[in-house]
């Protein structure tokens, strides 16, 4: 009696057992595909995987998610960028923008008829075969003027790019008179239209209009970004602000270049807003005072060329006085640059101080400085020469506007600006001038009206 009760249990067992049994269609094929997975880098996922974020065995005809879901397994190539490991042209590169890299012109430069399309090719040294070093021994060297040689020819022994810490690439504009390439980029990221000229010259007063900006100049070269406004009327798009820049003077530093690419537009006054409040507020200060608060690119120019030939015959009583008083020198022999001595360098012998401004153009011209550091700041990391930050730069007028956007990113206050520009190295930049910034700020201004309320 007591066998048939345990065969009637185990019979009742494995009833209750089979609903929990998980079959598997097809596990041996299953399993097969399971362990020869193998890595398909750059082959494309099917639809259904792509848009799911899955795994794809990207197996035809069905792959396995899509064979076990018994569905439609589609495959859409993904186009192949054919300019990989070819550069963008030298403009596009400095403006960031994407470029097409079509030969002799690109895209960008076709729309701007005055342009030139130059392909830096990346630089490589190449160690010669007899002399080659061990794999454990090799050391990252920097570019050298061979690599993509198939595209362009070896550069000059006099390199018109720099690459120092303290300017960035900058295509060279056309010689000759400052008028001819001079502009001026506004926070669209385009340049300043005729109708807006006119508007501007009209709010501006005569003797006014050439204190600061030269707007009234000739633009040289179309908007790289395209149109400002669309077919139907409406402001385009702003994607960043592009910094003022012309080749006969230095841009501001890299870091700074940088950080205005990256600072949202919306969150910023316009240039031309800007340049309004700042020349009716230059308009309104005393004729000695307004003569060395801010510089054109001409006068500036003409100021720089004075200081280099230790000439300031040609100069006013003021303006020699106050390159007199405050120690400007040159900082650059390939560009227009103005400094001025830090407060701890401001008195020190003259045999130091040339030390240190060949420093300061060695960096930003990209010169290779003779003197070499010592070993031991060979093996860590190279620090910066005493030069490079013993000197403030004299900006031009145009890029005033630059360097607030620059030290305004976070909307702190007048004193945070203020501390952030002189950390920049840039110096003349006065606190009226950074409070005219905020109070244009929308987000500063928005700030402001809701803490009132």
């Amino acid at each position: 009696m007591a066998e048939p009760r345990e065969r009637s249990e185990s019979l009742g067992d494995s009833t209750e057992d089979n609903p929990l049994t998980i079959r598997l269609p097809n596990p041996r094929s299953f399993l097969a595909r399971q362990s020869q997975w193998k890595g398909r880098r750059g082959k494309p996922r099917c639809d259904h995987c792509r848009l799911n974020n899955l795994k794809c065995d990207r197996v035809l005809p069905t792959c396995n998610h899509c064979s076990w879901a018994n569905r439609e397994c589609k495959y859409t190539p993904l186009p192949t960028p054919a300019h990989r490991g070819i550069p963008r042209c030298d403009r596009c590169r400095f403006h960031n923008l994407k470029c097409d890299r079509n030969l002799p012109v690109c895209n960008h430069c076709t729309e701007d008829n005055g342009a030139e399309c130059n392909y830096t090719p990346k630089k490589r040294h190449k160690v010669p075969t007899d002399h080659a070093l061990p794999v454990k021994d090799r050391t990252p060297v920097p570019y050298a003027t061979k690599s993509a040689s198939f595209l362009v020819s070896d550069l000059p022994e006099e390199e018109k790019y720099t690459t120092g810490n303290w300017i960035a690439e900058h295509p060279e504009g056309t010689k000759g008179n400052l008028s001819a390439g001079t502009h001026e980029i506004d926070s669209a990221g385009s340049q300043n239209s005729e109708n807006e000229d006119d508007h501007m010259d009209e709010d501006i007063p005569s003797n006014q209009s050439g204190v600061l900006s030269g707007n009234e100049q000739p633009k040289s070269g179309s908007d790289p970004l395209g149109p400002r406004f669309q077919c139907d009327g409406t402001r385009a798009i702003i994607r960043h602000i592009e910094p003022w820049y012309h080749s006969d003077f230095a841009p501001l530093p890299r870091s700074v270049l940088q950080g205005i690419r990256t600072a949202n537009p919306s969150e910023m006054p316009a240039r031309h807003d800007y340049d309004k409040a700042l020349w009716k507020f230059l308009s309104e200060l005393p004729a000695e005072l307004r003569e060395i608060s801010a510089f054109a690119p001409d006068v500036y120019a003409g100021l720089a060329q004075a200081v280099e030939k230790s000439d300031t015959s040609t100069l006013s009583e003021r303006v020699r006085s106050w390159v007199t008083h405050h120690h400007v020198r040159t900082g650059s022999r390939k560009y227009r640059l103005l400094l001025l001595p830090r407060e701890q360098y401001f008195v020190i012998r003259s045999e130091k101080e040339e030390k240190l401004r060949n420093e300061f153009i060695a960096e930003v011209d990209g010169d290779v400085f003779l003197s070499k550091p010592s070993s031991a700041s060979n093996q860590g990391k190279q620090t910066p020469r005493e030069g490079t930050t013993a000197f403030v730069r004299v900006p031009v007028s145009p890029q005033i506007y630059d360097a607030l956007v620059f030290a305004h990113k976070s909307h702190s206050t007048s004193l945070t600006t203020l501390t952030q520009i002189s950390q920049a190295g840039i110096g003349c930049i006065t606190w009226p001038m950074i409070e005219l910034f905020h109070r244009l700020c929308p987000v500063c201004t928005s700030r402001s009206k809701a803490a009132t309320h």
